[in-house]
């Protein structure tokens, strides 16, 4: 949002138009329970609010979705969730309950995660969630046979930088996109969490029938041993990060069959698991089995 900002040299300082990042709270019910409230920036909440339950494993597919609302209107038309009807007005309070709501009904006979059931958890816009056991819970190995040129991987963060568009206006903020095995990009959303960031993007993708069994998920922010869990779940082959992944996130990735990418920056990039789906024309042909 426009905020005026005062800048200081050492030749004095002078006002200047400036922008900062919006942070509102977004409470995620199921059923009209609460379970969780994210720390994000306003934008693609129905996105955000599904790929966080399925990411985290609260809901456990996408089939048990029967409808996502937010501010009282249903998901876009191109999402496979059945329409609702009735409407409700929003306020320009930016803090309007209905605005930083996303109710989301399960189809009968399903329900959210006994662990989820009745605990309500904060996530602050800088961090994930902190109980690492539960993440790690019925996590299958990643199947995706997807290969990917090196070349094309080189392309993809300056496609991400000529798509965030808050980031031009005023810094301080994560992005997350996805791309096909060619480059393609499929979304690029940004939030001033980087986990909110992926939870877009994925939830984009999940919310449009799109598959991620093939797909390559770029995040600006570290890679974590929660992010790479978020992935896994949802079957996503390949991850990379402008950043450095934490040993945590490489032990999981190795251990389930995920690609995991670090410092990805242009013609360099650090491979640290399952190398075998990079195609570079420098390789050895007797690497990649591993990283």
């Amino acid at each position: 949002m426009p905020w005026q900002i005062r800048r200081l040299t050492q030749n004095g300082g002078q006002a200047i138009e400036g922008g900062v990042v919006i942070e509102e709270p977004l409470e995620v019910r199921l059923d009209g329970k609460p379970v969780a409230v994210l720390m994000r920036t306003p934008g693609m909440e129905k996105e955000l609010a599904t790929g966080f339950s399925l990411g985290e494993g609260i809901i456990a597919d996408l089939a048990d979705i029967a409808l996502v609302r937010h501010c009282g209107r249903v998901v876009a038309d191109e999402a496979s969730v059945p329409e609702a009807s009735g409407t409700e007005a929003a306020t320009p309070d930016a803090l309007d309950e209905s605005r930083n709501r996303v109710d989301i009904t399960l189809m009968p006979g399903s329900s959210p995660s006994v662990a989820h059931r009745e605990t309500v958890t904060l996530i602050r816009s800088g961090c994930g969630r902190t109980d690492v056991g539960a993440l790690a819970q019925d996590l299958l190995p990643v199947n995706g046979q997807v290969r990917i040129e090196m070349e094309v991987l080189s392309h993809l963060p300056a496609q991400m930088t000529r798509q965030q568009e808050a980031y031009r206006t005023a810094g301080g903020i994560h992005a997350a996109a996805v791309f096909d095995a060619r480059g393609r990009v499929i979304v690029v959303c940004e939030d001033i969490g980087r986990h909110n960031a992926v939870d877009k993007a994925m939830g984009y993708c999940l919310l449009r029938g799109i598959p991620l069994a093939d797909k390559i998920v770029v995040s600006t922010g570290r890679a974590s041993y929660d992010m790479v869990a978020k992935g896994v779940r949802l079957g996503v082959p390949v991850l990379a990060s402008i950043s450095s992944p934490t040993s945590m996130a490489v032990e999981l990735a190795e251990a389930l069959g995920c690609t995991l990418l670090g410092y990805l920056r242009g013609k360099t990039l650090n491979v640290y698991t399952h190398g075998w789906r990079i195609i570079s024309r420098t390789q050895d042909p007797k690497e990649g089995e591993g990283a």
